[in-house]
């Protein structure tokens, strides 16, 4: 072993040093010179070791007899012969399964000794008895370097491992590590189990890769816990090449992918990628292209591959595209392997046969479909692999950079504008980041989550929602570890997030075609200026303006104050909900299509569920900010306000202004709104107007409800004829829907001379759930409470009827 003494120098060192246990290191000698040079000159080797230390230099000679069949010369020749015969043929063949360019040893009988990257799998374990399943893997800078030979047939086989609880066997938040690895003191402590010989029939022994590597497609998946496709991949038993392919006329349409979610697409890529090289000494190949199929045409045809494995994603242009891309390699005889993790519920999975289509676009409605929709259990999430097999050699590959997915504008001068600098501050990027999320979330914010989930002075909410689009955590993952919680409120968010893709699938033109037909011809302001003002969080109205500027420096804010800059948006300003559409997908950090779309298009009145409120910009604060400590975060300059003006400063008397160094019109901004109530009257009034504009054909003679025309054949069967809302229609390949329609718009409609409307949808605010838990408890407990609220309640009716 002479010609490759320096590798075999440094497993030593390792070996005297306690850091490899007697056994792996005899495993690595093997693995990486064969079985040719190791049964010719490893006693050369047992010398040496038995200058330094006698007992493990009688150890390893041991094992070397023992591996080889030498053991047994003191029998008979011919028990000699039947039972080496046995022991050298299994032998053998985990010679060959663990041997690293078996055969251009027996050939050349030389070892390239250039090394191209640590070999990262102790077979330590494999060759003891009972130790099948389990693979301790030595860490990186106690692994020796491996050559090309050793990195063309390096193999681990998993076992097939379906976690229950991640927190016993997978991570610990804060040191999180892959579930079998060895701790540092019984990395440090030498092994010294003898191997015996194994029966043929019970071992486990692994067989030789494949000379075909499998391709794994990386894209909303970026992660090693529970990704099947990975885990798919590394079962074909060949060599694995992770692969990420950026085709940006292909992912992002209409916004799909904006300037920060870029951003965090960038950084997590490159998390992804520093992650499988020091865990697994694999890499990510990047490629830019324009079209997603010709790029993964070359690089099959670069690296011989012949299967190719990947996550499937459910943007009705991708899903396409993925179709095409399956029916090109199958054409050209590789095989492509589609797994589903990026939701919990696949949209073609959906059935609306026993439940119907009313109420569709609820939640309710959505959840009971996939209650009864014919699917598989979710089951368990997979666990990360142990190993990944390597390939001989690795196609080319672009920088990170050369995406040109984080790029920053540059001054006259040159100088850059780091505008995501905020952003990288505020988030930990990568699989770990949202791990970890979770758990604070599970572990602190979950147990107020229910009931207080719009404080945005409070984290209590779950701030998973990036790393979930970008596939850093699986929503299998999330649901798992939220059963320890009692918060069905928290798992429901889940079926949102189905539902919208659901809905997506059946109107792909969600993003930018209103769903209700008539509303395309609703009015809308195009002041330019009050857009900018919304966009800068220069409203004038802190609670609006705080939310803004947040969502500006972090590229994140909570679901509640989302709900609070669009009712702004919309109800006030009047602006087009597709403005704040585009704004969010542009600055958001989480910005996904499906989600946005649907979101803005119910609260812009044209969705399936419309919004039966409307978020007060002033009264809000008093559920989601009641002692203004959100808006003092965010915007400074009002901070020495006293609570009770903090957000309405345009109350606050000069004097208090004055020694809170606040000036209107200068370090902060005048209200661009003076008549709150007028410009919602005013909005309320266009929507009034585009009813009865096509009240014959979209709107129920019957109820006042929306119609909505819904194409049958996107259902793939018939609709029973209680959903029809005319027996003429049932021959239709249209079906016209009454769909969820705002109380206030149905009475304008009916009344619209009506000085009052009693199903005003804007909600007020209050300072706490706990108060009206007690009043309502009161009133249900204490005749008293009890009798002076039904008097009130009816007092409240009379009034009605009287406006009427």
């Amino acid at each position: 072993m002479d010609t490759v003494n320096s590798q075999e120098t440094v497993l030593r060192s390792d070996l005297l040093a306690g850091k490899l246990s007697v056994d792996e290191y005899f495993c690595y000698v093997l693995s990486i010179y064969g079985d040719v040079i190791v049964r010719r000159d490893f006693p050369v080797v047992v010398t040496k070791v038995k200058f330094t230390d006698q007992s493990l230099g009688n150890e390893l000679h041991y094992i070397y007899e023992q591996y080889f069949g030498l053991y047994s010369k003191e029998h008979s020749t011919s028990l000699q012969t039947t039972e080496n015969t046995t022991s050298h043929d299994t032998d053998l063949e985990l010679a060959i399964a663990l041997s690293l360019g078996e055969d251009r040893l027996r050939v050349g009988d030389t070892v390239n000794t250039h090394a191209s990257g640590p070999c990262f799998v102790s077979y330590a374990d494999k060759l003891r008895p009972g130790q099948h399943g389990s693979s301790n893997v030595p860490h990186q800078q106690n692994s020796p370097p491996a050559t090309n030979d050793c990195s063309s047939l390096l193999l681990v086989k998993d076992t097939e491992q379906k976690s229950t609880d991640r927190t016993d066997n997978i991570h610990t938040v804060g040191t999180r590590t892959v579930g079998n690895e060895l701790s540092e003191n019984e990395r440090k402590r030498p092994n010294r189990r003898r191997r015996t010989k194994r029966n043929t029939k019970n071992s486990n022994i692994e067989r030789p890769l494949l000379s075909k590597p499998v391709i794994v497609l990386f894209r909303r998946d970026l992660r090693t816990y529970d990704n099947p496709a990975l885990r798919s991949a590394i079962e074909r038993n060949a060599p694995v090449i992770p692969v990420f392919i950026w085709s940006k006329t292909e992912e992002a349409p209409n916004l799909a992918v904006g300037g920060a979610t870029s951003f965090w697409l960038h950084q997590s890529l490159l998390t992804l990628n520093r992650n499988l090289q020091l865990k697994y000494g694999s890499r990510v190949i990047f490629r830019k292209a324009t079209s997603t199929i010709q790029e993964l045409c070359r690089l099959i045809k670069e690296t011989g591959a012949r299967t190719v494995c990947m996550n499937a994603v459910y943007e009705s242009w991708l899903a396409k595209r993925d179709g095409e891309i399956e029916q090109r390699l199958k054409g050209n005889g590789v095989e492509v392997i589609c797994h589903h993790s990026y939701l919990l519920h696949e949209p073609n999975s959906i059935n609306v046969e026993s439940t119907g289509l009313r109420g569709i676009g609820s939640v309710t409605h959505f959840m009971e479909c996939s209650k009864r929709s014919s699917m598989k259990p979710l089951g368990e999430p997979l666990d990360a692999p142990t190993g990944i097999p390597l390939p001989g050699s690795w196609p080319t590959t672009v920088s990170l950079d050369e995406l040109e997915l984080a790029m920053m504008p540059r001054r006259k001068d040159g100088t850059m504008i780091d505008w995501a600098a905020n952003i990288r501050r505020s988030w930990k990027f990568g699989e770990d980041g949202g791990y970890e999320a979770l758990q604070e979330f599970l572990g602190n914010g979950v147990y107020r989550y229910e009931k207080e989930s719009g404080r945005a002075d409070e984290q209590n909410t779950c701030r998973i929602s990036p790393y979930l689009h970008w596939g850093e955590i699986s929503p299998k993952t999330i649901l798992a570890e939220s059963y320890r919680c009692k918060s069905p409120k928290f798992r429901r968010k889940l079926a949102w997030r189905d539902m919208s893709y659901w809905l997506l699938s059946l109107f792909p033109e969600m993003p930018w075609k209103p769903m209700r037909p008539h509303y395309q011809f609703q009015r809308w302001s195009e002041n330019k200026a009050d857009l900018k003002a919304w966009q800068k969080g220069n409203t004038g109205y802190p609670l609006v303006d705080a939310a803004m500027r947040e969502l500006w420096l972090t590229g994140w804010m909570n679901n509640y104050m989302r709900h609070v800059v669009a009712s702004f948006l919309i109800s006030y300003l009047h602006i087009h909900w597709i403005e704040g559409y585009n704004w969010f997908q542009d600055t958001l950090v989480d910005a996904d299509v499906a989600i946005n779309a649907m979101m803005w298009q119910n609260g812009g009145m044209s969705g399936l569920d419309q919004w039966n409120f409307v978020m007060h910009p002033v009264d809000a604060a008093m559920t989601c900010d009641p002692r203004g400590d959100y808006v003092r975060q965010w915007i400074p300059a009002l901070s020495s306000l006293p609570d009770e003006y903090i957000h309405t400063p345009w109350k606050c008397p000069a004097s208090q202004l004055r020694r809170a160094g606040v000036h209107l019109g200068q370090n902060y901004p005048v209200c661009i709104i003076t008549d709150l109530e007028a410009a919602r009257e005013k909005s309320l009034q266009d929507v009034v107007a585009i009813r009865k504009m096509c009240e014959t054909e979209f709107v129920d003679s019957k109820t006042g409800n929306d119609l909505v025309p819904i194409p049958l054949v996107r259902f793939g069967k018939n609709v029973e004829q209680q959903e029809l809302c005319s027996p003429c229609l049932a021959t239709s390949p249209t079906l016209m829907l009454p769909v969820i329609t705002r109380r206030e718009f149905k009475y304008k409609t009916a009344n619209p001379d009506a000085k009052g409307n009693p199903h005003s949808a804007v909600l007020k605010g209050y300072r706490s759930r706990k108060r009206d838990e007690a009043i309502a408890y009161a009133n249900q407990k204490q005749f008293l409470a009890s009798t002076m609220n039904e008097y009130v309640q009816r007092q409240e009716r009379l009034l009605k009827l009287a406006d009427l």
